[in-house]
């Protein structure tokens, strides 16, 4: 208790921000009816928070659930995934909308559902609790909903505020050069031809990959929405983010490489959730434009093999189990010889060695047996030159010179030109 103004007080009601939340103090923070009285807050409202650092090669573990079957290879759990099912209107998407891809290599696959009649908002509170635990700042429920499922998924996606898109079309192309561009964060771009735009019949809606335009965000005004999930170039996104210096959660997932199977897998999702939350209605089906997909190659492995990189022997049993934890297919071809096929997500996954380290890192490098080369270690050979040649660089540096290295690639002639225009 404390006293205030001569009022005594015993308590006080606090914003997001003075509970160190959020950056929200438009206003106190307000509980549902059902929060129990004297929980302390931190158990009511406290999250355990995940702080990874990912490989450049493992962008499906920039998501919730490529995470989670991380841990349900270790704990010898399952992933149980969210359902995708959803009403749906007799009206079909086609019929409300054109959309065409025209450099499908940039764009192997893009996906798109039409919902009406939606109503713009704040979203529920354990969507922003749960977005601002991760450092992103709700926005309104549509936009959020795709944020979500761009970090349950790792597959980002995009919303369009339908009736701003002239035609109501969609165009995957390459930029025009000098094409002016207004990203979300109100920042004016002059695009250059190749980076990828996604444009209406007119002008560049979005910035392929790296954020949308002004001229077709979401607004509290919005009732239709076309929801986007797609696949781009990685090359492409790298180039284009390095150029205007634009880096996202989205450009990072694409630039690193994702699945195009994700896409039609988080649309779905994201558009389930934005009925639940947004209300509205979805049309019939979903668009889904996609250039011809390489099936999903199995590798074949051997316990000898394995045996070979390991120095272990594993039975060929613990194996296809530790493996099938993962959610590999496996294939037994023989005593000796599995076919693997990766798991969708798994973008990382192509030769025998790569299966020999998903099965020594799930088993343990701790429990991997210290085993001696089999081979004879390499006779030491002196090299009489190169010893003489590192003696005199250490002598000559300890009594004051400088080394330098010029560039090798460079011909005389050339350098001998470059002399003569020193001189004058």
């Amino acid at each position: 208790p404390a006293t205030i103004r001569g009022v005594q007080s015993a308590g006080m009601v606090c914003s997001e921000l003075e509970l160190g939340i959020s950056d929200d103090h438009t206003g106190i923070l307000v509980l549902p009816e059902d929060a129990p009285i004297g929980m302390p807050l931190t158990e009511y409202i406290g999250d355990f928070i995940l702080d990874l650092e990912i490989t450049p090669n493992r962008p499906d573990c920039l998501s919730v659930l490529g995470v989670a079957h991380e841990i349900a290879a270790l704990t010898g759990q399952k992933v149980t995934e969210p359902s995708l099912e959803y009403p749906e209107t007799n009206d079909l998407i086609e019929s409300k909308c054109k959309i065409q891809v025209l450099d499908q290599q940039l764009c192997p696959r893009y996906t798109a559902s039409l919902i009406t009649d939606i109503t713009v908002g704040p979203s529920p509170m354990w969507l922003q609790q749960r977005l601002t635990r991760v450092g992103m700042r709700p926005i309104n429920n549509v936009v959020d909903v795709t944020n979500y499922v761009m970090l349950e998924y790792g597959q980002p996606l995009h919303s369009f505020d339908f009736d701003t898109l002239q035609d109501h079309s969609i165009t995957v192309r390459t930029a025009k050069n000098d094409e002016p561009f207004t990203s979300l964060d109100g920042t004016n771009h002059v695009l250059k031809n190749p980076m990828l735009v996604i444009s209406d019949s007119k002008r560049a809606v979005g910035l392929a990959g790296i954020m949308g335009g002004t001229n077709s965000e979401m607004t509290s005004k919005t009732t239709n929405v076309l929801l986007e999930a797609a696949n781009f170039d990685s090359i492409s996104i790298r180039r284009t983010t390095s150029t205007l210096k634009m880096r996202t959660e989205a450009s990072l997932r694409f630039d690193k490489g994702i699945s195009p199977s994700l896409a039609s897998i988080a649309l779905r999702r994201a558009t389930q959730l934005i009925l639940q939350i947004s209300g509205g209605n979805a049309a019939k089906g979903i668009i889904d434009i996609r250039a011809e997909e390489k099936p999903q190659q199995s590798i074949t492995l051997t316990t000898n093999k394995l045996q070979r990189v390991l120095g272990a022997s594993i039975s060929q049993t613990q194996i296809k189990k530790t493996l099938e934890s993962l959610e590999f297919n496996i294939q037994r071809i023989n005593k000796d010889t599995l076919s693997v096929t990766p798991p969708y997500w798994r973008t990382d996954i192509s030769i025998p060695e790569d299966l020999v380290e998903e099965v020594a890192r799930i088993i343990g490098y701790d429990r991997l047996p210290m085993t001696a080369i089999s081979g004879p270690i390499p006779e030491n050979r002196p090299q009489v030159d190169l010893t003489l040649q590192e003696r005199m660089r250490d002598v000559l540096v300890a009594v004051g010179l400088q080394e330098t290295i010029s560039y090798s690639l460079v011909s005389q002639d050339l350098l001998e030109y470059v002399d003569v225009l020193k001189s004058g």
